[in-house]
């Protein structure tokens, strides 16, 4: 193994599926030089101490992890242009989930995205890489609401609206001791940086959406929706709903093969103590197969 293998290895999980059964149903539903990756934020974290863990969030490890594994396609597959990526992801950092979406979305010319579970703020921008994104019946993104020191930005722009909105018939005089003291707990330095993080995310979807094909009618409506139009940070945003607001889903049913195969992934790694995100990779390429397949192939995409 040479320098530039293991340059950042301690950072990473990265490596090649090697599960026989997944290989197999991966190489009969897709095309030769197609590449499937599943980034997976495992939900048991690592503990630091009795009273304190730590979880997978998409950042630095994620970072490279992406970048590692796409220099390997490119080496191994140079014509790649299809993804399939599973996302598992509780998100993490605006700036990091932005350059794992845009690095994916320059080097892959169609990409399918399978939500099996949850994809969540910053996991949502990197779902929405996807052409087409697939949910099931338990599957969810949620609102791209930027939080500093836990507080989402979207509370603090509401809380000075609320704030401002009881001020508007009653003077600071006559207003309730409760109404006042409430007002003077308003930084208007938190609330310029919540409303610039809103407007960066704002500008980074939009971005994304519009190297996944999307529209411009769409492309506003749905950045909008999911950065200004939440109720709550954790707000469900399921097929039906992600629907409504105009991104491109597909049920479950059409891709269920590959689904099932995605959701195996998921099973496997998403009860092991880690902090980062586990990523695997596997491209349908006979120079880079480990486990050769005896199955004929079928339709890509079929139903069972």
């Amino acid at each position: 193994m040479n320098i530039e293998e293991t340059s950042l290895k301690h950072l990473l999980d990265v490596d090649e599926v090697l599960e026989k059964e997944v290989i197999d149903v991966f190489q009969n539903n897709s095309e030769k030089g197609d590449v499937f990756i599943s980034m997976i934020a495992p939900y048991v974290g690592v503990r630091l101490t009795p009273s304190k863990e730590s979880i997978a969030t998409i950042g630095l490890s994620e970072e490279f992890g992406v970048e590692t594994v796409i220099e390997k396609i490119k080496k191994l597959s140079p014509k790649s242009e299809r993804l399939y990526l599973l996302i598992n992801s509780p998100g993490g950092f605006v700036g990091s989930s932005y350059k794992v979406a845009k690095a994916l979305r320059e080097n892959f010319k169609e990409i399918i995205v399978f939500v099996p579970h949850i994809a969540a703020s910053g996991g949502t921008l990197i779902a929405l890489t996807g052409n087409k994104v697939v949910m099931g019946m338990m599957s969810q993104i949620t609102p791209i609401d930027p939080h500093s020191n836990g507080i989402p930005a979207l509370s603090v722009k509401r809380g000075f609206e609320t704030a401002t909105d009881m001020f508007k018939k009653l003077s600071e005089e006559d207003a309730p001791y409760t109404w006042r003291i409430l007002a003077e707990k308003h930084d208007p330095i938190k609330l310029d940086m919540a409303l610039a993080s809103l407007g960066l995310s704002m500008t980074y979807a939009k971005e994304i959406l519009s190297k996944s094909g999307y529209k411009d009618e769409k492309i506003d409506m749905i950045a909008e929706e999911l950065v200004y139009g939440c109720i709550l940070h954790e707000q469900v945003i399921n097929l039906d709903k992600a629907k409504k607001i105009g991104i491109n889903v597909f049920p479950h049913t059409e891709y269920l093969k590959l689904w099932n195969a995605f959701r195996f992934m998921l099973g496997k790694y998403v009860l092991r103590s880690a902090n980062k995100h586990i990523i695997r990779y596997w491209i349908n390429n006979p120079k880079t197969k480990t486990i050769k397949s005896t199955k004929k192939r079928t339709k890509r995409g079929t139903k069972k």
